[in-house]
């Protein structure tokens, strides 16, 4: 049995491999045969997307706030979105067609949009854009129970 020796920069160093290493996962929307791999995402650019998709009113010297699910979702799905792929499954197999991502030419070109974000609200459906956008969340870490912090 050997023993390994770990200095204490192997250690730091695999910590910061760790938190530059985001958690990956791919799922598949059926409906429209997209494979779609989501990669968390830090707090800070969460933060940042919810900034920008909230809502600011003042009534009556009160001010509110309110933030657009729709829009949050849809920009969360795009920023998480590190490989988008449709797939057509054939008798023999699969065949597989790489987009760039949801501001791929020939998604927003042939459905006349201005972007990705408005691509990802008008191919999926409100159920399928709040899943998807809690699968963001989800491998964000976000929901995580203390105990599995603890282990």
């Amino acid at each position: 049995m050997s023993k390994e020796t770990w200095s204490e920069q192997d250690i730091l160093d695999g910590l910061f491999e760790t938190a530059t290493n985001l958690p990956e996962e791919a799922i598949f929307i059926g409906r429209l045969g997209l494979r779609v791999t989501l990669q968390g995402l830090t707090s800070s650019k969460v933060d940042l997307i919810r900034e920008r998709c909230t809502i600011r009113k003042t009534t009556k010297g009160q001010m509110s706030e309110k933030v657009d699910s729709e829009l949050f979702n849809a920009a969360l799905i795009k920023e998480a979105t590190s490989k988008l792929e449709v797939v057509k499954k054939l008798s023999d197999g699969e065949k597989v067609v790489p987009l760039s991502g949801w501001d791929d030419a020939r998604l927003v070109s042939r459905l006349k949009l201005s972007g990705g974000e408005e691509a990802v609200r008008r191919l999926l459906l409100a159920g399928e854009l709040d899943a998807v956008g809690d699968k963001v969340l989800e491998i964000s870490g976000f929901g995580v129970d203390i105990d599995d912090v603890k282990n």
